[in-house]
């Protein structure tokens, strides 16, 4: 069962909408992030600074950074950028990016769907992260990033979204990556009604995008709650609940700097036993066209590798293209143990292409690994079965936006 409630948010004005609402965060790089905030110093992204957003000598404390935040913050709010809303509602939020599109609510849900495993997850989270996050909340005392979760769409609830995207938006504008973002206010009575007792029948939701965010508001509502206050907006999550068949999964392509001292040659013969290896030119390269499919991408040639057999393994993370290319290639292949910290590996978002991998090997990575990207259903098998996935097994493009909504904690 699944609660949604109603918030109050400060929500952004029409007017202020496309210089205020955040990039993608999480895309850009430390030196990405300054620049933006030097040139757009009334983005949102700007009462999201982070230490690690500073250089090496030139970093604030902590405190310091954060009574930053919190004074952007009060700054913003204090410009007219925002509307505070003055009745509980939910609100439908569309995401529109070279032709896809994806529809989803935007309301609380109480955290402890969270703690008791209703709210499903896929993911490790790193306990420092959760602690500085919940710092952030306790200090700033802001959520404007929603959780993203996906459910088994319901013709009780569709029926309602597919009605009120018809209706004029109360929001609709374009960023300068090209997402179109539009936004439709909920505070009818009935129809909250209607949405909660559909959402009532969803047994399940599943993080696609904020592990760390909802692991964080456990933390912020126990300092809350040690401080004697008693319910509040802490004991709820801020989400944004997407029809599952409505997202669009993007690979994490992976990129290798040696081959560990193998020829080319070399490397794809020692694959052969787990793989059928294709070897073509490499202005002959092309991506994955099914699960267990690999391209090998190097500067003398590329390889479109196969498995040779479906895996049998019970569990789910196994069975996953990014757990055989780890098991099969990375470890016994190139030695590659550890996926999360090898400085030997990086990773590609899978909207580049082939291009973003052979821009990888001109600048001297020696190898770029194309995969194909891992389904919903999968990610759902690996979350019911209570497992983790590897690192940067999905991208899910777009995501939501900081800054559209100001909830205060």
């Amino acid at each position: 069962m699944t609660q949604i409630r109603a918030f109050q948010p400060h929500l952004v004005t029409s007017e202020h909408a496309g210089s205020v609402v955040g990039p993608a965060y999480d895309s850009m790089s430390p030196d990405e992030r300054r620049s933006f905030r030097s040139a757009n110093p009334q983005n949102y992204i700007n009462v999201m600074r982070s230490v690690d957003d500073f250089p090496v000598g030139k970093r604030p404390s902590e405190e310091q950074l954060l009574q930053e935040n919190a004074d952007q913050l009060r700054q913003l709010l204090a410009s007219g950028a925002y509307t505070q809303c003055d009745q509980d509602s939910v609100f439908i939020y569309q995401l529109s990016v070279d032709g896809h599109s994806q529809t989803g609510i935007v309301a609380e849900i109480p955290v402890g769907e969270y703690r008791e495993g209703l709210v499903r997850k896929h993911e490790e989270t790193r306990k420092d992260h959760e602690a500085r996050l919940g710092h952030y909340l306790d200090s700033v005392g802001a959520t404007s990033s929603p959780i993203c979760l996906a459910y088994e769409g319901t013709n009780a609830i569709d029926g309602v979204v597919e009605e009120l995207i018809n209706s004029e938006p109360v929001l609709d504008f374009h960023l300068p990556d090209g997402v179109q973002q539009r936004l439709w206010r909920v505070s009818d009575p009935a129809i909250l009604d209607t949405l909660a007792s559909g959402f009532a029948d969803v047994e399940y939701t599943y993080l696609t995008d904020g592990h760390h965010r909802a692991a964080s508001t456990l933390h912020h509502a126990a300092s809350r709650h040690a401080q004697g206050k008693g319910e509040g907006p802490w004991d709820y999550l801020l989400t944004v609940l997407f029809p599952a068949s409505q997202l669009r999964v993007l690979p994490f392509n992976r990129c290798v700097r040696d081959l560990k001292g193998l020829t080319p040659e070399a490397f794809l013969q020692k694959l052969e036993d787990d793989f059928i290896v294709e070897i073509k030119p490499v202005d002959q390269a092309v991506l994955p066209s099914r699960q267990g499919q690999f391209l090998m991408l190097m500067e003398e040639c590329s390889a479109t590798v196969t498995r040779r057999s479906e895996p049998q393994d019970p569990s789910p993370v196994k069975n996953l293209d990014v757990a055989i290319l780890q098991d099969r290639v990375l470890a016994p292949v190139l030695g590659i143990e550890d996926a999360r910290k090898d400085p030997r590996l990086d990773y590609v978002t899978g909207d580049s292409g082939t291009e973003g991998l052979a821009q990888r090997v001109r600048e001297g990575w020696q190898l770029g690994i194309a995969c194909f990207p891992t389904s919903m259903s999968e990610l759902m098998a690996v979350a019911d079965a209570g497992e983790v996935m590897p690192p940067k097994s999905t991208c899910f493009d777009p995501k939501p936006r900081s800054g559209l909504f100001v909830r205060m904690s």
